[in-house]
């Protein structure tokens, strides 16, 4: 069995994947700083699994805690759209300079291979649906640029040193675990969090904008692949389902779940957010259009270059992803 380095190990899809590597008997450290993480996605049952460090990812002692590893997945970033949006130095250091940290102490530290988590909005202005992973992208918020940035690294690296990486490009994941309890958690994550608290939840736009949605056992069965399949090596892979769903679609799918017959409030997609003031101040504010657009957005990943290269594609469909996700928020919210 191996070392197996997570970063972002406490989070959401880190903290899952480690639990699979730890029940397949690896080694498993989970690295942290906790900004977005939780200690207790790492118990189950009770029990506390893998080894856990509390550490940024450009903490120059990364290198330390890496030593000995196998394969190293680097999840940790800043990744709340608005948050990225509001402090943008923050989040390239974070997710550029951190990733470029992360990559040179994996190659100090001769990981045998490094799977890194970019995302699917890389692919935010592109029109040609479902999007393909050779497409041209031109992204231009702050956390899909950061993302961009940091895939070009993973190449760089790869380039200069024959270094084994895998990209993989996250759509929407959804599933237990899922954060609720941040300021602005994933849409699956806040309907769910808001019905079981008996509130009104606030979508923005009139609902009927339809996005890619993956669960998380998806995902991560396809990380386990990224480790151990030799025609993941320099590879670019879209973690999708194939099919989009509108906000409308699973909201119904989750008041049914919930129990609920709770109506959405909608407002303007120009006000999605509004909580973070500091993007309408001075002469240059954020353009209400280009929000709209990113509010309204379209999004279909293409599976193909997944199936072909590691025999992959997602397998648990949307009500049934859905429900495990409301039965285990209720566990956790009460």
């Amino acid at each position: 069995m191996a070392k197996i380095v997570i970063t972002g190990g406490a989070g959401f899809i880190g903290s899952k994947l480690g639990h699979f590597l730890h029940r397949e008997g690896h080694e498993v450290v989970f690295i942290d700083n906790l900004s977005g993480g939780y200690m207790d996605n790492l118990v189950e049952d009770g029990k506390p699994f893998g080894r856990f460090v509390k550490m940024d990812i450009r903490d120059p002692g990364l290198a330390s805690e890496m030593k000995g590893a196998d394969t190293v997945f680097h999840l940790a970033a800043v990744s709340a759209l608005p948050v990225c949006q509001s402090e943008p130095g923050e989040a390239i250091s974070a997710n550029v300079a951190g990733t470029a940290n992360v990559l040179e102490a994996a190659r100090m530290c001769d990981a045998r291979r490094v799977v890194f988590a970019s995302t699917s909005a890389v692919y935010e202005n592109n029109k040609k649906y479902p999007c393909e992973e050779a497409d041209p992208i031109d992204p231009n918020l702050i956390y899909s640029t950061s993302k961009m940035c940091a895939e070009r690294l993973c190449r760089a690296f790869e380039k200069a040193y024959g270094m084994e990486i895998a990209v993989t490009r996250y759509y929407n994941v959804y599933g237990p675990h899922q954060d609720v309890r941040r300021k602005s958690p994933p849409f699956v994550g806040y309907i769910i969090r808001e019905l079981l608290a008996g509130r009104q939840p606030v979508l923005h736009s009139d609902g009927n904008q339809k996005r890619d949605y993956v669960y998380i056992d998806d995902v991560n069965a396809l990380n386990v692949l990224c480790m151990k399949h030799p025609g993941a090596v320099g590879k670019t892979l879209n973690v999708a389902s194939g099919k989009a769903y509108s906000v409308n679609e699973i909201y119904s799918i989750v008041a049914s779940a919930v129990g609920t017959d709770i109506k959405p409030i909608y407002r303007a997609s120009e006000k999605f957010w509004d909580a973070y003031p500091k993007l309408y101040e001075g002469k240059h504010k954020l353009d209400g259009a280009r929000l709209a657009a990113e509010v309204n957005k379209f999004t279909l990943g293409s599976t193909n270059l997944a199936l072909e290269a590691v025999g992959w594609s997602a397998k648990v469909g949307i009500e049934d992803g859905l429900k495990r996700t409301v039965e285990h928020a209720r566990k956790i919210l009460g």
